[in-house]
């Protein structure tokens, strides 16, 4: 018996993916343009060809978006928007962060004012005792 494959089509997992749409989108919309461009330069009536081409890219913009983010959603990864979205609550973490701070150093040194506090210096830039030596045989 027979352990080889039998007839079965191969799937190029490739043309799937958003990014390699996104690559053959931007060749085939180059030499449009290319295209495009020319026969603007040779005619005036091209202005509804050019909103044509824009609306047209930016509709393929936004439906790779849509796929990028999908296929983000897919993975488990964050998109764009959850981490902007980290980003501000990190920001506004650190802003009350930096409130607390300057109120402890306040209330601080109201305290040491009134004397209700004794102000501990330790001296900087101190080291480890060091351990006795040891007198050899």
């Amino acid at each position: 018996m027979s352990t080889e494959p039998t007839n079965v089509p191969q799937v190029d997992w490739n043309q799937f993916s958003p990014a390699t749409m996104w690559r053959d989108w931007i060749v085939k919309s180059e030499a449009q343009w290319s295209e495009t461009v020319s026969r603007l330069l040779k005619d005036e009536g091209g202005g509804a060809m050019l909103k044509k081409q824009v609306d047209e890219a930016r509709m393929a913009h936004r439906q790779f978006g849509e796929m990028a983010q999908a296929a983000l959603a897919a993975a488990y990864l964050p998109t764009r928007a959850d981490i902007e979205a980290i980003d501000e609550r990190m920001g506004k973490l650190e802003d009350g962060l930096a409130q607390l701070s300057a109120t402890v150093v306040a209330l601080r040194e109201a305290l040491v004012a009134q004397g209700a506090v004794k102000v501990a210096r330790v001296p900087r830039n101190r080291t480890a005792p060091k351990p006795p030596k040891k007198s050899r045989p």
